[in-house]
């Protein structure tokens, strides 16, 4: 059975199964074309901010022919 792709208010209230006990998480949000999403996670890559595979996947958003992409890190409180 293939799911739905869960919406963003529904993917920032789900718990991170593998989020470090001590710290918080800060999600970073990419929105724009599929091209400008993909170039600037490249870019970030490139410049060591993070690895490509740490984004989600390409998520629905609510503008016709834009994406939305999460990256999640982790801060001590």
């Amino acid at each position: 059975m293939i799911s739905t792709p869960k919406s963003v208010p529904e993917l920032l209230r789900e718990e991170i199964p593998d989020a470090p006990a001590d710290r918080k998480p800060v999600r970073l949000l990419l929105c724009g074309t599929p091209k400008g999403v993909n170039r600037i996670i490249d870019i970030l890559h490139v410049l060591g901010f993070a690895k490509i595979e740490e984004w989600s996947p390409p998520l629905p958003s609510p503008i016709s022919g834009e994406i939305m992409r999460i990256l999640t890190r982790y801060f001590a409180e």
